[in-house]
């Protein structure tokens, strides 16, 4: 049986060489190739110029250029695949060869095999100079992801191996390869065009059908380096089907049995491929695997039980008619989600086309119908007295980028934050944790409810409770004014508590309560040295110690004053309040020296971020104050040097940051400024309040890459795509040309 397989393979190949051969000999060829690389090569250009735009957004450059539209990259795609394969039976049937070929000692099937065979690697041939593209933006210093790139070739070779082999069946059907041409275009089209229709059927099983056989999905997905193998089992259905078509129409031999053998050769394709599309697998090529989903995702997704509701009301377009970045990240992610935990239940619905359901969904909910410009995620849970509600909106899922770009651009993301986001709201909903944070008020602390730039914390206030605490003033007169207190929240006092306040607080962490404190240098007119706030004993006994010294750091946060405020990238600690920080950018205004020591009865305090190594303790407060010139000296101390530290004594937690302004609205605010000065106040409150679950899941940043090309190599890469390419298949022709003269 081997031995005869490798027979029929043998011939097929000899076909296969045969055809190829045919093909680099054929002058049309070498016509047909040269406008397939010069149509390229002008689509590349042509993107090139409108990417080194200083206005135009950054993005993955090829994802643009394979997830393109029809006519940037399908109709090329059509027309070559029609251009190979009208020729491939059509002709032979017109020179009278194909009986000829048909009594050599060969089968029809060795016969198809091997035209298709020839046709699919000339068509991988004519795709190979594209490659270029990638070299010459590796060469221009830069670097796309190259995940992506491999997906997107790997999806234009499965389009191309169904174009060739319904191509093929039309040839095989056909007595003229104009009509063969013509009968391929319109069949490939229709294929194509039907992905269109997902959202018009009425009918909930045609509409999934369309969806999961989309290949203008297909390719949008596999630009993005998502390669989902019911792709491949489609296409691998398509192909063995019009290859077994088109044996069927050149078997001059055709019998009944034949036909019953072709009818049982579709069934038995259509129940693989059907198998194959229920068992599949979505693939992350991306290098930094930013579709994946954590481990510590996948972790608290398995613990997941309880019956999930969740309704997506996102529109599916924004203006001009662009996709949305946040709905199609929303419907990635939530199938992975999906997938992982079959208690989710995700209904999605663009509120454009469906407004009087979108409006009923968010009136249960307590929403008002503005509520859906931008989109919101409803997730519910439980029944009767058991029901729980939450909410997120687009600010809460994802981190939009900001600048002159995005204005003429429109909305791109930064960062995808929905997972994180999704699974906290997936624990309150199913597992709630009722924890209250009491703050501090009268003593200097900025108030949580004013909205002043630089004197409010309104935007702590928000922040605190979108985690589903309860926020309320803490009494710290009334003996018993902290019992109901889970997390205490000192916020930038600016003068000494009280000896009866301070008393109370320290009552309050001998009982097992938790401490967020926020303080850092606040420098008195008049005074020489930084004013105490009155806890410094109190965090000494859990080894935080806090100095009389400024922090000052040459890292300049933008917009901030120099050394007093600064930015960091680098420092962050291994603890599970920082973990999820490692690499990431946060800020710090006024930052108060702190030292980190050990002491008995409590366990060895953690370091969450350090400033740099540049930094130093600045001890010569009045300077600093006045705005005088410092510079580093013997009564300094060098860096690098804690900025916040996270301490345990007994069931006693505490955090302590030495920054207190770094919090203040002007700098909290995410779509004016946003570095992850947040995320390290979540974390904090994650961590105190015992859901530490979701710490560690880092946001997702997308590929963001920015064309900055010099004229001068600008115009040599576009000479390259629009002369190189193309000339050099037209004189690769000429050769073959001149060869066979000779």
């Amino acid at each position: 049986m081997i031995f005869t397989i490798v027979g029929r393979m043998r011939g097929a190949w000899a076909v296969a060489g045969r055809e190829l051969l045919s093909l680099f000999v054929t002058p049309l060829a070498y016509v047909v190739g040269t406008l397939f690389l010069l149509q390229q090569g002008w689509n590349f250009a042509l993107l090139l110029q409108v990417l080194n735009d200083p206005l135009a957004a950054p993005g993955p450059v090829m994802q643009f250029y394979f997830g393109g539209s029809f006519f940037i990259f399908w109709l090329p795609v059509i027309f070559l695949c029609a251009a190979i394969s009208m020729r491939l039976v059509a002709e032979e049937r017109k020179q009278g060869t194909l009986e000829a070929l048909l009594t050599a000692p060969l089968t029809p099937a060795q016969v198809v095999l091997g035209k298709f065979g020839g046709a699919l690697t000339f068509y991988t041939v004519l795709w190979t100079p594209t490659l270029v593209f990638y070299v010459l933006l590796r060469g221009a210093e830069i670097m796309p992801d190259p995940g992506p790139i491999i997906a997107g070739y790997l999806g234009t070779l499965l389009v191309g191996a169904s174009f060739l082999a319904m191509g093929l069946v039309a040839s095989a059907a056909s007595n003229s390869q104009l009509g063969a041409a013509i009968g391929t275009f319109v069949a490939c089209t229709i294929l194509l065009l039907a992905g269109l229709l997902v959202d018009q059927v009425e009918s909930d099983t045609l509409r999934e059908l369309l969806a999961q056989t989309s290949l203008l999905a297909m390719m949008q997905e596999m630009a993005q380096g998502i390669v989902d193998t019911r792709w491949i089992w489609l296409h691998v259905g398509i192909v063995t089907g019009s290859l077994a078509l088109a044996t069927a129409i050149i078997d001059p031999r055709r019998r009944l049995e034949h036909v019953l053998q072709l009818a049982l050769l579709g069934v038995a394709i259509t129940h693989l491929v059907w198998f194959g599309l229920s068992h599949t697998e979505r693939g992350d090529w991306t290098g930094s695997h930013v579709y994946s989903l954590s481990e510590r995702a996948e972790a608290v997704l398995a613990e997941l039980t309880k019956p999930i509701e969740i309704r997506v009301i996102v529109p599916e377009t924004i203006g001009g008619g662009r996709p949305n970045p946040l709905a199609q990240e929303l419907r990635e992610v939530l199938l992975r989600m999906g997938r992982m935990a079959p208690s989710l239940r995700v209904r999605l619905l663009d509120p454009d086309r469906e407004r009087q359901q979108a409006e009923q969904w968010v009136t249960e909910f307590g929403l008002g119908g503005r509520d859906l410009a931008d989109g919101v995620v409803l997730i519910q849970a439980g029944q009767g007295a058991e029901l729980r509600r939450e909410h997120l909106w687009p600010g809460d899922l994802v981190t939009y980028a900001t600048g002159a770009d995005v204005q003429a651009t429109g909305p791109r993301i930064k960062e995808f934050r929905g997972e994180e986001s999704l699974l906290a709201a997936f624990v309150r909903v199913t597992h709630p944790v009722d924890a209250a944070v009491c703050h501090t008020q009268g003593h200097g602390e900025p108030d949580l409810r004013s909205f002043e730039p630089f004197g409010g914390y309104a935007h702590l206030h928000d922040l605190i409770e979108s985690t589903g605490m309860t926020l309320h003033v803490a009494d710290l007169d009334d003996p018993n004014g902290l019992r109901d207190c889970d997390i205490l929240l000192v916020a930038g006092p600016a003068g000494v508590l009280p000896t009866a306040h301070v008393a109370a607080v320290e009552r309050f962490a001998e009982a097992g309560g938790h401490l967020l404190v926020l303080s850092g240098a606040v420098i008195v007119p008049g005074a020489l040295g930084l004013a105490p706030h009155g806890l410094e004993s109190l965090l000494a006994r859990y080894g935080v110690r806090y100095g009389d010294r400024v922090v000052l750091d040459p890292h300049e946060m933008p917009g901030g004053t120099p050394l007093l405020s600064f930015t960091l990238l680098e420092g962050w600690g291994d603890h599970p309040v920082s973990r999820s920080l490692i690499g990431r950018a946060a800020s710090f205004v006024m930052v108060r020296e702190l030292f980190v020591e050990p002491v008995d009865g409590a366990q060895a305090p953690a370091p969450l971020v350090h400033s740099s190594e540049d930094a130093w303790a600045e001890s010569d407060v009045l300077a600093v104050r006045r705005g005088h010139p410092v510079e580093v000296d013997d009564e300094d101390r060098p860096g690098p040097i804690p900025i916040g530290v996270a301490a345990q004594r007994g069931s006693s937690k505490v955090v302590v940051i030495a920054s207190d302004q770094f919090v203040l609205n002007a700098y909290l605010r995410e779509d004016v400024v946003y570095d992850h000065g947040r995320d390290l106040v979540l974390n904090s409150l994650g961590w105190l309040s015992g859901r530490d679950v979701l710490l560690g899941i880092r946001p997702r940043a997308r590929e963001h890459v920015k064309l900055v090309l010099l004229p001068g190599q600008l115009h040599r890469m576009v000479a390259l795509c629009l002369i190189g390419l193309p000339a050099f298949w037209a004189l690769l022709g000429l050769w073959i040309a001149w060869s066979r003269r000779r």
